[in-house]
């Protein structure tokens, strides 16, 4: 989210290098936490409905000026809810006798990557018009890249300790923060709080659940065809499986941080684990990555005889538990402090959403209010108790 602001903020008709400074201050390393181990699928059909179209069709546009297809992978794809049937790939069950004929051909022949006779149900959801893909990682550190050519100034390992007001909370002043065990205070005229997870310590009245989620990056034997799947994976009868996770599988295409196809898979949150201190200090279980690649191996040769590249884990920042399409936030808006603003609360959609977050707040920033998108569902009124300290 801050990035995407400060892309839109430089390239904003009222912004002057010569008087404005756009500075980001980033606690870790950029793309550290979610912002870079997210799926990266995007959806015209994504909620909110104010924002969702807005930004799918800005994430076409910055693939289009910024290439975004070879440096960030953006493409367009196919989504679907799928049942499959998981199988062990290294005993006895695989064989052509486990297979049901009458589960083959329920979809597109273009799917090849999953095994014969895994398919008990395909339910499409997105297609090339509606639907499309990012390596959110590349894309965050991208859009910070293309703000720091139009006079942004990024700086990392910046732990920010406190937000400075004028008087009784009249108007932000300043912003602390630590860098290499120093502390440094920056004066300021508008601070945006775009800390995912993290916000509620610098914001108190900020309430937000922050489940950790596992996910994997793995290289296929070949390169997968252009399917986003959310899958429910149960075992084959017949098979040494008792249970299986059902990761969300999504194949990409090759980009500037991997030179070839890789497929991404994602595990289920987990509400337990407590937030760490930073994105640093996230702890990482090895045995839920496994069973995320295990799982997904199940029901695809290429991906299982493939390699894992990469195992992950981060946190993101939740309003509340809510029903699938159910709208919940983001919140997006200006707080009651002057010059005081919050972009959070993005959950699912987070790299889906950031570029219209960032644009409507450059708009709201420089003039007052936002004019691309009517979110005034998503203003912090609706979802902060007032009578809270920020």
């Amino acid at each position: 989210m801050g990035t995407s602001a400060a892309y839109f903020l430089t390239r904003h008709a009222f912004f002057d290098p010569e008087i404005h400074s756009i500075i980001l201050l980033e606690a870790g390393q950029l793309a550290g936490g979610a912002s870079g181990k997210g799926g990266g699928f995007i959806a015209s059909w994504a909620t909110p409905k104010c924002l969702a179209p807005l930004s799918f069709k800005l994430h076409n546009q910055l693939a289009k000026e910024h290439d975004g297809a070879k440096i960030w992978g953006h493409r367009n794809v196919f989504a679907a809810e799928i049942k499959l049937l998981g199988r062990s790939l290294d005993g006895k069950a695989d064989t052509p006798s486990e297979i049901d004929p009458a589960s083959v051909d329920k979809y597109p022949s273009k799917l090849d990557w999953l095994l014969p006779g895994s398919v008990e149900q395909y339910n499409e959801i997105g297609t090339p018009s509606n639907s499309g893909q990012v390596n959110p990682f590349m894309f965050t550190r991208t859009m910070a890249k293309l703000a720091e050519a139009k006079g942004a100034k990024l700086r990392l390992n910046c732990s920010v300790s406190a937000i400075n007001y004028r008087g009784n909370q009249e108007g932000v002043e300043s912003v602390t923060f630590t860098h290499e065990g120093v502390s440094e205070t920056i004066e300021a005229t508008d601070v945006l709080v775009a800390a995912g997870p993290w916000t509620p310590r610098l914001l108190p009245a900020v309430s937000l659940l922050t489940p950790c989620g596992h996910s994997v990056i793995a290289k296929p034997t070949r390169p997968l065809s252009p399917y986003v799947l959310f899958p429910d994976i149960k075992p084959a009868p017949n098979n040494t499986f008792s249970i299986l996770l059902s990761p969300d599988i999504y194949p990409r295409p090759s980009d500037d941080l991997h030179g070839f196809d890789t497929v991404y898979a994602s595990g289920p949150d987990n509400y337990e684990v407590p937030l760490p201190a930073d994105t640093d200090s996230v702890d990482l279980d090895e045995k839920k990555c496994n069973d995320i690649f295990v799982s997904m191996g199940s029901v695809s040769r290429e991906i299982h005889d493939g390699e894992i590249i990469a195992k992950q884990a981060c946190y993101k920042s939740q309003i509340r538990k809510h029903e699938e399409d159910e709208e919940v936030g983001p919140i997006l808006g200006p707080l009651s402090v002057k010059g005081l603003w919050l972009a959070t609360g993005h959950d699912e959609w987070r790299i889906q959403n950031a570029p219209a977050t960032g644009l409507v707040l450059s708009e709201m920033i420089f003039e007052g209010e936002a004019r691309s998108a009517h979110c005034k569902g998503l203003d912090p009124s609706h979802f902060l108790n007032s009578s809270m300290r920020l």
